[in-house]
């Protein structure tokens, strides 16, 4: 009867340290930053706030309002492609104080950028600018991807 309890024992723990260790591999290579291609407006003080306590993940900068809707859709769709999330800071929030510049909120970025951040620093940006709109998606897609491999997979 003991010999048969040490074994049901034994079968248990090794079931639940594959399972820890399923969990543990499978976790690991994972990306950090996932989602559904979801932008969060944020305003200036949650975003202050979501800097200084994760600061991981990708981060639009808008200040052209001209053309932000049309950046806000090239970066959405590029989120959702690399089934990832991001957040955004909009400089012509009424909370955003005229006095004060992107840097006192916690992002460190250019204008009209897209960058990534990996607690609470930058490692990379995109300027918006820079490409034909035409290729925008393509190239902000890229970015994102190469940002995942770089600093979000372990």
């Amino acid at each position: 009867m003991k010999n048969k309890k040490w074994l049901i024992s034994a079968v248990a723990g090794i079931v639940v340290a594959l399972g820890i260790g399923t969990a543990f591999v499978s976790s690991h290579n994972s990306s950090e930053v996932k989602g559904n291609g979801e932008l969060e407006e944020l305003h200036p003080l949650q975003m202050k706030k979501f800097m200084k306590e994760d600061g991981t993940g990708f981060v639009m900068y808008s200040y052209d309002e001209d053309n932000r809707d049309i950046y806000m859709n090239e970066v959405k769709k590029a989120l959702k492609e690399n089934e990832v999330n991001g957040k955004e800071l909009n400089n012509n929030d009424p909370q955003f104080e005229g006095t004060k510049g992107q840097s006192d909120y916690g992002v460190t970025q250019r204008t009209d950028t897209l960058a990534a951040y990996k607690k609470g620093e930058l490692k990379q940006e995109i300027k918006f600018e820079d490409y034909d709109p035409s290729q925008l998606e393509t190239e902000l897609s890229h970015f994102i991807e190469t940002s995942k491999e770089l600093y979000f997979e372990k």
